[in-house]
Formats: structure tokens, sequence, C-alpha cells
């Protein structure tokens, strides 16, 4: 038993701990695939007292008060005759127990996983310990695990519903079109997926912020939390030791307002959504709006190492005599110069602002960017100023803001005032996503990626340019390189129920446009394997394609494929063997990936019982109308079939339950060859090799194949035959008998071209697996197929056409119904090729060939 606090097990714990805002420890091989839990809780059941009081009394631990459930929902009917509910109890160990023989229950706990376990932190170990103790001892405890998310955190938002805006920021006008603050939340997601980003701050100077007596944010009827936490920094400038909470006399609750829009929770449910939300912690400065007041917030800023400061406050140096200009500049460029990002409004006068004029910090103002603000159609707002001092314009019309003393479902709002702070949440996502970036460099990206505005407008926010602008446009890959098939990453089984995983997490990214990801796994015998992949669909399109590693290998075309907007599903059977997962796309998103197995058994076929020659499964080369009606005889066409194991108890004692692989036999009805074509049986397809051997009816061997994948042999023509197909191992297989076209008499160069089946007999579908797949259809005079082939319309884009012996297409299939006819009437009797032509090759289609119409 080992402690490891610097290894990948305890970076994991670190991560677990990261996204679930508590401590968190791992234990299990240090392979990952650990089981994570709370590090200093356990979980007991209510009725064993004796064990909480134990817990408690010697082992110092500390029971959580569980919450009331809280009243349904209006409409709901409260069932009375439902008894209390079960309790969970929760315990918290303050100091790390002491447990007596704490390596041997853990490696009992862990099994034979691994010869040496791991775990994260003393205190993990040893909660888990006490909990292994008890448990082996029957008593109702457990530690408090952790599962996984199953979904991209920021596919979808939800706060609370703002009157005249809803629930969804996702929807809000101010975060959508042009600005593009969805793709910028969700780039800044795929970046924290990577990466434990900076706390950054995000302090606002204003006035008018909703907290209670003490300084903690108030709640609105119905609210759990504020939209600004649960706690929130603060300085009250007017005087300072005292909390910055109260109404303005002349701005109501504007200041709480202004502090939503920059850095409001996001999807919390609660409240509205900041444009910083995801990354940015609110610091209040309460000011009068004084000299003075500005300039201390502003050197504070500087000494703390605040990241942004957000002022949607104006003052006027109507005579120039009369300002402390000198301060007011030096102070300013000093903050700048010092990592501050600070971001002013442009004011709400339809003011015209030249370089200057004495409006302050809106213009004349060192290291400040000016924001004005832009209506619904991303047009200059009536209210707000404009002119050369106004660096860049952002949404200021409806802006959904969180709950405050006046409006207690939240409320829309209109101004720079407004604009300002969505432009300084953008600011801190860049200076969490690349904290090298100083303030200088932060604002000019905020500028240069702008969209160019018109008439009013000079430049126009664009949130997630600038973001992408601010990592290089390139974001955190741990798996990097990873970009060939001989590069590939070993997924790790790290997920719940063993699932594998990319590492620490089932996160991880497409770094840059262009990238291409490859990851391994390996499948040790038949399973029905998943690979689910998800990612953020506002960033870019994503290619999910297995690939056998063993090029003879079958099973990745034949996956089912399911895609949403968003996510890609594969699942099917595969065979034992090394797999390739290939990623690609058109941008840069984080991305989820899990590969899940679970064992399969191969079952019994459609030949069975044909384990010896006495009853061997009859295969047909040609059919005659008859041919349907011929018990236990298949073919021509392409058949599935498999090897199974046959399990049975030893006769011997102590010998258990044995297990074989029975052989396949098939007796070929092998007719004459004709003129055009001869008889061919081909095995084809295997999972794992396999031994072939063709006798004749005497059963006498006449050709043998060992440890083959693939095979084709020639029966004598006019014969019956027998067909023996066995091997070491369970394994799939596909089995064919055919009449295959002599490539003598075949236009084009193609050298294997089978036969066309009758439409009697009730053939098997025709398996279309290639782009291109041609058949040789023998038309003669009297041969009853009428006057057309008819085929079932598979659905989707298939063109069928018969091309003549020179080479030339002349006739293509058009849809009758719910049919492809084929004409053949007119034609002169004679070899013709039928071609097959899909868009592209993805999972095989299948085409039933059907009675023909009469027309």
């Amino acid at each position: 038993m080992r402690i490891d606090e610097g290894g990948l097990l305890a970076h994991y714990a670190e991560w677990r701990s990261r996204t679930a805002g508590r401590s968190v420890a791992a234990i299990g091989p240090a392979d990952l695939s650990a089981t994570a839990y709370v590090a200093d809780e356990v979980i007991v059941d209510e009725d064993d007292r004796d064990l909480i009081e134990e817990l408690t009394g010697r082992y110092g631990a500390e029971v959580i008060d569980d919450r009331a459930l809280p009243e349904p929902p209006e409409g709901l009917r409260v069932r009375e005759d439902v008894r209390e509910a079960p309790i969970a109890v929760r315990l918290r160990f303050r100091d790390v127990p002491s447990v007596d023989g704490q390596d041997d229950l853990l490696q009992r706990a862990v099994g034979d996983t691994a010869d040496e376990v791991f775990a994260t932190s003393e205190q993990g170990a040893a909660v888990a310990a006490l909990t292994a103790r008890f448990a082996f001892e029957g008593r109702p405890i457990g530690l408090n695990l952790f599962g996984e998310p199953l979904a991209m955190p920021l596919s979808t938002a939800t706060e609370s519903a703002i009157p005249g805006a809803g629930a969804n920021p996702f929807a809000w006008a101010a975060f959508a079109g042009r600005t593009r603050m969805v793709e910028a939340w969700q780039l800044m997601d795929s970046i924290q997926r990577m990466r434990s980003n900076p706390f950054v701050v995000l302090a606002v100077l204003d006035n008018g912020f909703w907290l209670d007596a003490t300084g903690a944010p108030n709640l609105a009827a119905g609210q759990t939390e504020s939209d600004l936490g649960a706690g929130v920094m603060q300085l009250n400038l007017l005087a300072e030791g005292t909390p910055a909470g109260g109404i303005s006399p002349n701005n109501g609750w504007h200041g709480n307002a202004v502090a939503s829009a920059g850095a409001g929770l996001l999807n919390n449910a609660a409240g509205a959504a900041g444009s910083g939300g995801s990354v940015a912690s609110p610091m209040l400065f309460r000011t009068d709006i004084s000299v003075d007041q500005i300039l201390r917030c502003v050197r504070m800023c500087a000494a703390w190492g605040l990241d942004v400061l957000n002022m949607s406050i104006g003052t006027w140096g109507q005579t120039e005599l009369f300002f402390p200009t000198s301060s007011w500049d030096k102070t300013f460029q000093f903050a700048a110069d010092n990592g501050v990002v600070m971001i002013a409004a442009a004011g709400n006068s339809t003011l015209d602002l030249p370089d200057d004029l004495n409006i302050r910090p809106a213009t004349r103002t060192p290291g400040v960017l000016t924001v004005g603000a832009l209506d619904a159609a991303d047009n200059a707002a009536g209210f707000s100023n404009y002119g050369s001092s106004v660096n860049l314009w952002a949404p200021g019309t409806a802006i959904p803001v969180a709950p405050d003393g006046a409006a207690p479902l939240g409320s829309t709002k209109n101004g720079t005032s407004f604009a300002a702070p969505i432009v300084a949440g953008v600011a801190a996502m860049m200076r969490s996503a690349n904290p090298d970036l100083d303030a200088h460099d932060i604002r000019r990206i905020l500028v240069e990626t702008g969209w160019q505005g018109t008439g009013r407008v000079s430049k126009g926010l664009d949130a997630f340019a600038a973001l992408f602008a601010a990592v290089g446009a390139a974001i955190p890959d741990d798996s990097e390189p990873n970009n060939t098939p001989a590069l590939a990453r070993q997924l790790i089984p790290t997920g719940p129920g063993g699932a594998l995983q990319p590492g620490l997490g089932p996160f991880t990214t497409r770094s840059k446009a262009g990238d291409t990801d490859y990851w391994k796994f390996r499948v040790d015998r038949f399973a029905t394997v998943g690979v689910v992949v998800e990612w953020y669909e506002r960033l870019s399109t994503l290619g999910v394609l297995i690939e056998a590693v063993d090029p003879d290998a079958r099973g990745v075309t034949d996956l089912t494929a399911s895609s949403t907007a968003g996510r890609t599903t594969l699942t099917g059977l595969l065979p034992p063997g090394d797999y390739l997962i290939r990623i690609t796309g058109g941008g840069v998103t984080a991305y989820s990936l899990r590969v899940t197995q679970r064992p399969a058994a191969l079952t019994r076929d459609q030949f069975e019982a044909n384990d010896s020659f006495d009853s061997a499964a009859r295969m047909m080369f040609v059919t005659n109308k008859w041919s349907q009606f011929f018990l236990r005889s298949w073919g021509p066409g392409t058949y599935e079939a498999t090897l199974h194991r046959d399990l049975f108890v030893s006769p011997y004692i102590g010998g258990g339950v044995k297990g074989s692989v029975n052989p396949d036999y098939f007796l070929l009805d092998v007719p004459d060859r004709s003129v055009f074509s001869r008889p061919a049986v081909a095995v084809f397809d295997a999972d794992q090799p396999l031994d072939v051997t063709l006798y004749d009816e005497a059963r006498n061997v006449i050709e043998s194949r060992s440890s083959i994948r693939n095979a084709k042999l020639y029966p004598p023509p006019s014969s019956t035959c027998y067909l023996r197909v066995s091997g070491g191992q369970v394994t799939r297989y596909r089995i064919s008998t055919r009449m295959e076209a002599d490539a003598r008499i075949i236009p084009g160069p193609w050298e294997e071209v089978q036969v066309m089946p009758k439409w009697w007999g009730d053939p098997p579908p025709l398996r279309v697996a290639d782009v291109v797949t041609h058949y040789l259809h023998e038309l003669g005079e009297d041969l009853g197929e009428g006057p057309a082939l008819a085929f079932t319309d598979p659905g989707e884009d298939l063109r069928i056409e018969l091309i003549d012996r020179t080479g030339e297409v002349i006739r293509e299939a058009r849809v009758l119904g719910d049919r492809l006819l084929l004409d053949t009437d007119g034609l002169e009797p004679g070899p013709y090729l039928v071609q097959l032509t899909r868009r592209e090759a993805a999972s095989a289609i299948e085409v039933q060939i059907v009675p023909p119409l009469h027309h």
C-alpha cells in the first residue's frame, strides 16, 4: 500500500477536486481504474445508530445535517399515506482517523486488481480503510463515491426565467449573433477541461449592491444562491471596514446589475449569466464616484493584482483647470502597466466623444478601453455616446441581469453601463486562458478581433475571436502528439464500469484547426463495443472513425452509427484485436470520449446443426423455381456463419465443464460450368484464422487451406462435394456459393464478378459495401425473369445501371413505388453487367432482389 501524492492518480484526484468543489481522493491500481470518492466523508444507514455513535465518538466524525425536502411545485399532490423516507446519514471526519491494519484492509478491498495499491492522500486512505473494516463486518457503510459526467458541461445552460429574456442564456439576443458569446463560453470550457486556470477577479467600481447588513448577497424568493455566489469580496470606499451593500439614491441597484452582467455565475439556474461568469469572481467597490475614491480603487486593483476593473460610471471635468489630470493619468497608467485591464462605459447621452473631451474615464484616460452600446440589430443604440474615444461596441439593450430589491425575478437593462461589463467579462476569460497577456495586449486583441461596424460603430465585440486569439488559435491538449496512427494514445479504464477514457477524465481536445487525434484500445474477446464522442457543435464539426489495426479484420464496417448535434455514437460487435479511433474536425473544441465493452458470446448460426458430414448444410450455386421448397438448403448468395463453442461436462472426476469449437460442414451441390461462368465457393471475412478443406462425394480430400482468413475454392463442375470449416477459436465468417463470371466476357477491367442470382428461390440480399459493385446478369429468351430486374429501394443514394459488352451504360434503374426497376425489355440475349454505385462507402447496405413488375 502506497500513498502517492504526486503521481498520475493524485493529479486525477486533484482534477476531480476542482470539478467537484470538495476534497476528492482516489484509491486503486496505478492504471487509473481507481475509485474516486469524497476524501473525508462516509455514508451510513440511519438504522445503525451504534455505528454512527462509534464513528462520532471514537473517530471524531460529525454528522452533516440533511436538508429537508422542499415543498412540491404547485399542482402536485402530496401523498399523506407515504411514510417518512429513509435517510442516508453523511458523516465528515475532522481529522485523519487512526485505523489498525490499514494496508491489509485496503489491499483486501481492492482485491486482485493490482499487485500494489495506491491512494492519493493519507486522509483518503484512512477513511477508505475504516469504511472497509466496518463493511467487512456487514455494517451498512460506504464511501461517498463519485460518478462521471455523461455530457459536455456547457452543451446547454439554464438560469432563472428572467422576464423578457427566458431561462436559456444561449438564446438571449445579447449573447447570440455576431457577439458569439456562447461560442466563447464553450471555448473557455474547452480550455478549462485541460488546464487548471488561475483565479480571475473582476472588480466592479459602482454603487447599489444588493447585499444584506453583513455583506452577504441577498436572495430573492425561491433562489437557493445569489448570482454573485454565496459570498462576495467587497470594499466600501465610503466607509472602509463596513459592508458595501445599499441602494443608490440615484441609480437604485445599478451596481448589482452591472456585476451580474460581467461576473454572474453561468449555468447555476439562478439569476442571470455574466459574460465572464465561468471564470471570474466579482470584487465590489462601493463608491460615491468621487475622484479620490476612483483613484484609490485603481491603486488597490494594481496593488492587489486584480485582473479586470469595470467602471460603468462617469465624472465630468467641466473645466480643465480644476481637474487633477496629472494624478489621474499617472494612476491609471500605473495600473495599466501593472496588468489591470480597465473597461469604461461610454455613457448614454448621445454625445460625440472626441479624444480630448473631459468625460472621464470614457475619454482622455490612459489604459482604458471605452465601450459603446449596440442595439438588437448590431447598430449603435440611440442613447449611446459615440466618437473616436469609443474603442469597442458591445450589446447594450435588453441585457438580462440578476434579481435585486426592485426586481425579485431579475430584469433586462439598457445602457452602456451593461455593454461595458460584457466586455470586462470577456477580458476576464482572456486573462484566465492566457495569464501571460498584459493589459495592453488584451485591449488590443479585443479591438483587433472585433467585427467591422458601420455608421457610428467602429468595431463590434466578437467574444469568441478575442478569446481564440488570446490563446494563439490553439487550446491546451495534454494528449499531443497523437496525430498519426503510430502516435495513437492508449485509452485508460477510468470511467464507470471500466469505461475507457483519454486519461484523467473523459475530456480531451482538438487543439487546433487541422488537428487529427488517434486513440487506441484493445478488445480481448468478442464484445459489444460502444464508442460515444460528444463535443461543442458550435465550435467544430467532428468526424469519428474506428479502424482495425489488422487490415484483414472485419467488424468496424458493420458498426451502427448514429449522430445528433454534438454527439456521435458507434456500436456493434468487434472481435479480439487492436483498434484505432480517428477524430477529425473543422475547428477546436473539447470533446469527451468513452469506449465501453460488454462481453458477447457467438451463438449458433442458421446452418446448425451442421457439425458432421451427415448433418452438412446443403449449399446451391444456382436456383430454379423449385429451390425455395428444398429443406435445409441455401444459396446462391452470401451468408453469415459462426464457429461457436459448445460446452459439455467432462465425465472424468474433477474434469468440470469443458468446451470445444465445433466445425461446420457444407454439402455442395455443384452445377456444370456455363459458357459465361463457373461455380465458386468462398469463405472470407473471418475474425480468426480458419482451416478449410474441400472433399469429394466419397469424402476424400480435394484441397486444403490452413490458417487462413479468406479463401476461394473451385469445386469440380457437375459434382457433389463437402466443405469443412474449422478452427481453434470462436469466430465469425462469411460463406458464399455463386457462379463466378468468366473475366474474358466482362466489359471493363474487372477480374472477379459473380453472377446475379435469380429472384426465384428467395435469394439472400446483395451486400453492397464498396462505392462500386458489379454483378453479371445473363439475359436469356426463356429464363422467365420478365422484362426488368427489380430491387428493393434501400432508401439511400444508390444508382443501379446496366452495362453492355462495350462498357457503355445503356439503362438506369428508376424508382417505382418501393422498388428500383432496371428495364431489360428489348435487349438482345447475352451477358450484361449490373453496376451498383454509391456516393461513399460507409457501412454496408443490403439490396434484395424481388420479382419483377410487369409494366
